[in-house]
């Protein structure tokens, strides 16, 4: 049992990996002893892990298996370390976190300066990401995501409800007019945001009794939302836009809000994720409680709305 404590770990590194080389180098050793203790490893067990080419690699439905469980028992190995470093309760060592890319760059590294000085033993790696993410494969600890599309097998602990506004430019608005009604949206030119994994062209509005979903179309699509909040501003059409992209732009007259008696009910929460553990290391609990009183409730960027919000019915 335990002589296949080692090759289970460094199998289940290249499996997370994708290749030899790669788990050889997270792992400070020799390609060919990794090679070498998978190649012992499937011996002992009686089984083919690896399908390899000359390549790729890919794993056998017994490899996948003894991945998944490969996985648990380095997390268990990990947690168990962390209890020991942890005793007194102190933040330390690596944490390796991944952001939304636009929320993390206006709402997280710039608080992060205070984070760092509270916890002076810890070394943090922010990662900005603008892709769907698997939290295992890129050695996460934390993921701080606004995708609706979360990974599998990952605790999600929501933080924070986003509020969306329909904007315009002042000058947009000139050329072609306030709107009275959601429905109007579809003789207009709309700036919709378009990435690999999501397409939001249907915007939802709701007054009272009264809900409606409107396909909208336009000549610009992008997949960054500051992109589409520059676009705004710049006069080329309407856009709606979670609130926490603002910056001010509203108090500077620079965009306009639009239907403010309807309310935006595209949701776009802001999540915790993390590995299933039974007990959460404390550098990753006392990050997501830092961010969570830098944010505050509701969050800052939201407060100086409250009267706007509130004419929504």
């Amino acid at each position: 049992m335990l002589e296949l404590l080692e090759p289970i770990a460094i199998f289940t590194h290249v499996a997370r990996a994708g290749s030899f080389s790669a788990a050889a180098r997270r792992l400070g050793i020799s390609k060919s002893k990794v090679s070498t203790q998978v190649a012992d490893l499937e011996h002992k067990l009686g089984v083919q892990l690896i399908q390899r080419t000359t390549r790729s690699l890919s794993l056998t439905e017994a490899g996948h298996l003894l991945y998944e469980q490969g996985e648990e028992l380095l997390r268990d190995a990990d947690q168990a370390i962390a209890s020991v470093h942890n005793l007194n309760d102190a933040t330390r060592g690596l944490l390796k976190v991944g952001i939304s890319q636009s929320f993390g760059a206006m709402h997280i590294i710039p608080a992060l300066p205070e984070f760092m000085s509270r916890h002076p033993e810890l070394e943090l790696q922010i990662t900005l990401l603008d892709h769907k993410v698997d939290v295992v494969s890129e050695g996460l600890d934390l993921l701080l995501t606004m995708s609706e599309q979360l990974p599998l097998g990952m605790v999600a602990r929501p933080l924070m409800k986003s509020q969306f506004m329909l904007v315009a430019s002042p000058g947009y608005i000139a050329r072609h007019g306030m709107l009275e009604r959601p429905e109007q949206l579809v003789e207009h030119n709309c700036l919709v945001y378009q990435g690999e994994w999501h397409e939001h062209s249907t915007w939802q509005f709701r007054k009272g009794d009264d809900y409606c979903e409107i396909g909208v179309t336009g000549n610009f699509r992008v997949d960054n939302a500051p992109a589409l909040k520059s676009a705004a501003v710049s006069g080329l059409g309407i856009v709606y836009l979670a609130s926490y992209l603002l910056e001010g732009e509203i108090e500077k007259g620079t965009l306009v809000p639009m239907l403010r008696d309807w309310q935006l009910t595209h949701h776009l929460p802001l999540q915790a994720v993390y590995p299933r553990r039974k007990h959460l290391a404390p550098k990753v609990s006392a990050f997501i409680e830092f961010i969570k009183e830098q944010i505050g409730t509701p969050p800052y960027w939201d407060v100086p709305y409250a009267a706007l919000y509130g004419e929504r019915k």
